[in-house]
């Protein structure tokens, strides 16, 4: 039975293949799961119960205005949030110091615990190590039992432990806790926090001004109050043979998840966490379908299953659960798009770029920046967004005449891709004749054919190749005519073999 309070919804892109006549193809297939919350779910027996713990920036460049904001900003959470919820807070610089633990707000004890926040003062100096404030703070939310977990992350600067950082974040995401992260000043990486709140499907924040962070941490505790569902979990288990490649999340923020095609394991497991009122998060998962996995024409293949398990405290149900079976077909009818699967793709793979570009410019990477900002041009266009594309094609000639890029400039970037957009050329009615490209015959000269590959696609050597090996195989879907022929002249340069598909609709 479907529940009010969540629905599942689960579709694929594409839905049937067509039946191959000269080559038999493994084919890409993008599973778009939804998850959807309801707009009220009615009176509710008991209040859901929160334990928030923020973890604030203490390192040297804070000090000055930047404490003063964030100080005042915590103040605000206590002033506001219900005493039925615990709040934490954690100071990190050097190391991390617990400044409250595990407290309620009531009206007699507020005052206290806003003078333990102004005690924030005497931490202000030395680095970043971000990851040992995550850590204490996981920890501390972990001493209390609550229906929801949430962090709370402020920095204005780079985290000198980045990969810790990363290590603390996905730990917690294994406790059940949500991350949510928010830069402020101009030298914060937006692009690492991205990646910190994206396994728990939390969200990048950034004020414009510090006047504004108190209002942005207010909204983040309405945040809270809104939720009307908890601990949920997402597990897309594959079909026989069905590949997984890679996970993105689409929606409330696009994002890059992870390269799966490596994983051994038939199902993916994808953590949504906490959903608000008429909130949706969606995920899409591109797999590769062997050829020849069905034979059979006009059968139906089932190369994937949802499964969707949450919690709504304030109703007293735990473990629920909802499941989706998802077939694909090989039949004679044309082959229709799923416009919103592409745009969403799209979109994802617009952030995911984003982020490599930010890190390539921070490395120095000039080859890297460019080839990345290349691709992000190509997605513009594709989309129809003449004013992104613009702006990448300023960024590229930057770049190309050695001009530094700030960091500013950098977050501006990161932050304008978390916005989801409807493509332009997905828009009803707009009609692009777009080509895949085969790969049909690796050809004898493989080291050529992964330097062509990489080149054009910027994609990884180790995928490149795992692709390579299920050839035939479609290495790029959904191409203008142009950008298509010049990367099958690119592979047969390289002495392998490759056909262009025209892409029905």
């Amino acid at each position: 039975m479907t529940s009010p309070v969540l629905q599942l919804e689960a579709s694929l892109d594409p839905a049937v293949i067509p039946p191959e006549t000269a080559i038999e193809v493994a084919t890409e297939v993008r599973c778009y799961v939804k998850v959807r919350g309801a707009a009220a779910i009615g009176p509710a027996p008991q209040a859901l119960v929160a334990n928030i713990c923020l973890v604030l920036d203490c390192s040297g460049s804070m000090a000055g205005e930047k404490a003063d904001a964030a100080i005042e900003a915590a103040k605000r959470i206590v002033d506001i949030v219900d005493e039925r919820h615990r709040i934490s807070l954690v100071g990190f610089a050097l190391s991390s110091r617990v400044i409250v633990d595990n407290a309620q707000a009531t009206p007699a004890g507020r005052d206290a615990i806003k003078a333990k926040v102004d005690r924030l003062r005497q931490m202000l100096s030395g680095n970043t190590f971000l990851g040992s404030g995550i850590r204490s703070g996981a920890d501390l939310v972990q001493r209390f039992a609550a229906d929801a977990r949430i962090l709370v992350v402020l920095s204005d600067g780079a985290a000198d432990d980045k990969p810790e950082a990363l290590a603390q974040a996905q730990r917690a995401r294994e406790l059940g806790i949500q991350v949510f992260a928010v830069g402020i000043g101009d030298d914060y990486e937006a692009d690492h926090l991205r990646k910190l709140v994206t396994p728990s499907s939390g969200a990048l924040l950034a004020p414009g001004h510090l006047d504004q962070l108190a209002a942005t941490f207010g909204e983040l505790i309405a945040r809270v109050e809104s939720f009307i569902a908890t601990n949920a979990e997402l597990v897309v288990t594959l079909g026989d043979r069905v590949r997984a490649r890679h996970l993105y999340r689409t929606l409330p923020q696009p994002a890059f998840i992870g390269d799966e095609s490596a994983a051994a394991a038939r199902a993916v497991e994808i953590r949504v966490g906490n959903v608000e009122r008429g909130q949706t998060h969606a995920f899409l998962l591109a797999m590769v379908v062997p050829p020849n996995a069905d034979r059979v024409l006009g059968s139906a293949l089932e190369v994937a299953r949802a499964t969707l398990t949450f919690d709504v405290p304030a109703l007293g149900l735990r473990a629920q659960r909802q499941e989706i079976a998802l077939h694909v077909a090989r039949g004679g009818e044309a082959r229709t798009d799923h416009t919103e699967i592409s745009g969403a793709y799209r979109s994802a793979q617009i952030a995911r770029l984003v982020d490599e570009l930010a890190d390539a410019q921070r490395r120095n990477a000039k080859d890297e920046s460019l080839e990345r900002i290349d691709l992000l041009v190509r997605l513009a266009d594709e989309q129809g967004d003449d004013r992104a594309q613009a702006s990448y094609e300023q960024l590229r000639d930057d770049i190309a005449a050695d001009r530094a890029i700030a960091q500013k400039a950098l977050n501006e970037l990161v932050l304008a891709s978390t916005a989801h957009r409807p493509a332009a050329a997905d828009a009803p009615g707009v009609i692009k004749q777009l080509y895949d490209v085969v790969l049909v015959a690796p050809g004898d000269a493989p080291i050529l054919l992964l330097r062509a590959l990489r080149d054009a696609t910027g994609t990884s050597l180790r995928e490149l190749s795992e692709l390579i090996a299920m050839t035939p195989i479609a290495l790029r879907e959904a191409l203008p005519r142009r950008d298509a022929e010049a990367l099958v002249a690119q592979i047969e340069a390289s002495g392998a073999g490759a056909v262009l598909k025209v892409r029905k609709r």
